[in-house]
């Protein structure tokens, strides 16, 4: 049993004890679960190294300092890109919010959102293409096309992309 085995089997035991019902059925949940915290960790930092930080639902809060409520409204107006799991869970792209704080989204992003979200309904195309230089934006990413002002051109270059999906 490897070093890593032997933590988690400690852990599980503890968070079973932890319970309050300790039970040795409940062991091989507590192993498996565990194991899949530390592979959505991988998978999260995977990601976060092609697309850039990929906020918490708190995380998004604290940096647009927004309610829940704002934040939900935000993803529905398709100004803000959400992020789902294969666990169901949320996560937001943090490319899609100004540098500034409190961050904003960034100005035109809902018409590129807006392309992309019949196409990619869980959000992870949209983002990859976001964060990706682009040869139709001069080698730019479309998050830098819109910081830069060009809307128009980026907008352009997501139905471009999106059509070339669907094809």
């Amino acid at each position: 049993m490897s070093t890593v085995e032997k933590d988690f089997e400690v852990m599980a035991h503890r968070l079973v004890e932890a319970s309050g019902a300790p039970d040795e059925r409940d062991l091989a949940y507590a192993i498996a679960g565990l194991g899949g915290i530390v592979n959505g960790l991988k998978a999260r930092r995977a990601w976060s190294e092609h697309v850039g930080e990929i906020l918490t639902p708190s995380q998004a809060l604290d940096v647009a300092g927004w309610t829940r409520a704002a934040l939900s409204k935000a993803v529905k107006e398709n100004r803000v890109l959400r992020l789902t799991g294969s666990n169901g869970k949320y996560g937001y792209a943090a490319a899609g919010f100004t540098d500034a704080q409190p961050a904003k989204p960034i100005l035109g992003i809902q018409e590129v959102l807006r392309v992309w979200a019949g196409q990619d309904p869980r959000g992870w195309l949209a983002v990859a293409w976001l964060t990706t230089e682009q040869p139709e934006l001069d080698g730019r990413t479309p998050r830098q096309a819109l910081l830069d002002g060009d809307v128009p051109t980026a907008a352009r270059a997501a139905r471009a992309a999106v059509s070339r999906l669907a094809a």
